[in-house]
């Protein structure tokens, strides 16, 4: 009988061989041991936000400290966490000599107990463990883009009023500009709104022509 992977899929997938999981999820966990130790490494440049609401001293301190992202510092704690847990695992099981206290002779070792792993009845559990803070560290390596799209068209023209939603720590203000604007003097788009004028814009489209 056909057994079925047991972790999240849109469609049903059929277990590897051995496994207690399918082809996917084996490659996915490969890949997050290979890549974990040079994310967690990588992160260190994310550790500081431009926020304010998350310092880095104790409570009541007159220091300001730093300001870190919590996000960046928990999948960096859950990376070590990790694969610290899963490697211990293995040499008290196999009984086999424990690798060198170093994030990637860690993470290699690990790999190279992949399979057995994903063999027993708990792979499934194995597999989410490493793939989810590798999931998350990649996420939070890659930029933050803007999001643009179409709100509806101008009040002021004919032309089509464009909404660009920016990162929380951009520079940049939230803005709607009409994609047919005249421009002034300096090159400023004269059909154009920030976020604080927003409300002023939705009047104003809702208002009935003459």
């Amino acid at each position: 009988m056909t057994s079925l992977c047991p972790l999240v899929h849109e469609h049903d997938a059929e277990v590897e061989r051995t496994l207690a999981v399918c082809r996917s999820h084996h490659r996915q966990a490969s890949l997050a041991l290979s890549e974990l130790p040079g994310l967690h490494a990588s992160l260190t440049h994310r550790l500081i936000t431009s926020g304010t609401g998350l310092t880095g001293m104790p409570h009541g301190s007159t220091d300001p400290g730093i300001s870190l992202d919590h996000r960046v510092v928990q999948v960096r704690s859950d990376i070590r966490n990790v694969l610290t847990t899963w490697s211990r695992h293995v040499v008290d099981e196999r009984q086999v000599r424990p690798p060198v206290d170093q994030l990637a002779n860690i993470a290699l070792f690990v790999g190279s107990h992949l399979s057995w792993l994903l063999e027993q009845s708990y792979g499934p559990a194995f597999a989410l463990d490493v793939i989810g803070p590798w999931e998350t560290a990649r996420m939070l390596m890659q930029p933050n883009p803007s999001r643009a799209f179409a709100v509806g068209g101008c009040p002021d023209c004919d032309g089509t009023l464009i909404a660009v939603l920016r990162p929380q720590d951009s520079l940049l203000p939230h803005e709607v500009v009409c994609d047919d604007s005249p421009f002034d003097e300096d090159g400023t788009p004269l059909h154009y709104w920030t976020a604080d004028r927003w409300l002023t814009l939705g009047r104003k489209i809702r208002r009935p022509h003459p």
